[in-house]
């Protein structure tokens, strides 16, 4: 299946799952979304991409990869996306008396609701797992999906009251910045990194990006090569001498980083740039 195009399934409900008080009517993932609410609620995940908004007598909102959208079949509202970077998200709508009375209590406040939930691991894990049920269903499936949901609307709640979501991805990243810039710690690895952090790899590598435009990786090496040109410009140390210093490999394969990044080699750079020894 092309990325551009979403998987949809429609999930029947059993009297005994709607009478259950949480029940899931469709699921789908991808790029093109269904239009109109197979239920009286929608949750959708953005996972890639970018957009705004929209709904009826409701300022327009922006949205990112990360955020969660919750919305009603009565407020209405549609996500366009980005020109050039369409939206790829998961979807559930669904239905029951539980969210009648969270709604009711003032839970998630006015609908539709934008929640910066940062790629929550716990949330997106909860989706993924409705995703599986979806695909292969067991023998009462339809409540199986209700307690994730039932799940995930409560994380969803928690980040929503208290802005953890966006916080605390966003002083991860600080964090790993950090730590990828520590000149004692360029020879550990990028796994080790995430795991210093307490997160996945995966998610380390998905929130980074989302932060600062690049991959842990493009930033180590940005790191390294200007740390290179102080060295190069401040020291006389040996060119050998600064790449072992780096975490480089070898001094061949400093050298070659450092020329296409720079456009020079380290010994033209302090010679020409910096009149210092080659």
């Amino acid at each position: 299946m092309p990325e551009s195009q979403a998987t949809l399934w429609r999930i029947p409900s059993t009297p005994l799952d709607e009478a259950w008080g949480l029940y899931v009517s469709a699921i789908a993932s991808g790029e093109e979304q269904p239009g109109l609410p197979l239920g009286r609620w929608r949750l959708t995940c953005v996972v890639r991409g970018a957009g705004t908004l929209t709904a009826p007598g409701r300022r327009r909102q922006r949205v990112e990869a990360g955020d969660v959208i919750l919305a009603s079949a009565a407020s209405g509202g549609a996500l366009l996306p980005d020109l050039g970077r369409p939206c790829r998200s998961h979807q559930v709508d669904f239905g029951g008396a539980w969210m009648e009375r969270w709604e009711e209590a003032g839970f998630f406040g006015p609908l539709p609701r934008v929640v910066r939930a940062g790629f929550d691991e716990g949330l997106l894990g909860l989706m993924v797992k409705l995703v599986e049920l979806a695909k292969d269903p067991v023998p009462d499936s339809g409540r199986l999906m209700a307690g994730a949901l039932g799940h995930l609307l409560a994380r969803l709640e928690c980040t929503a009251r208290t802005g953890s979501g966006v916080g605390r991805q966003r002083g991860l990243v600080q964090d790993a910045c950090r730590l990828l810039g520590d000149p004692d710690r360029s020879r550990l690895g990028l796994e080790a990194v995430s795991e210093d952090l307490g997160v996945s790899y995966s998610w380390f590598r998905r929130s980074f990006r989302t932060h600062t435009g690049l991959t842990p990786q493009r930033y180590r090496l940005l790191q390294q090569v200007e740390r290179a040109c102080q060295l190069l410009g401040d020291t006389s140390l040996p060119v050998g001498a600064i790449a072992e210093r780096l975490g480089f490999s070898s001094q061949a394969y400093f050298a070659r980083r450092f020329r296409k990044e720079t456009g020079f080699s380290p010994t033209v750079w302090r010679r020409q740039l910096v009149g210092g020894p080659g």
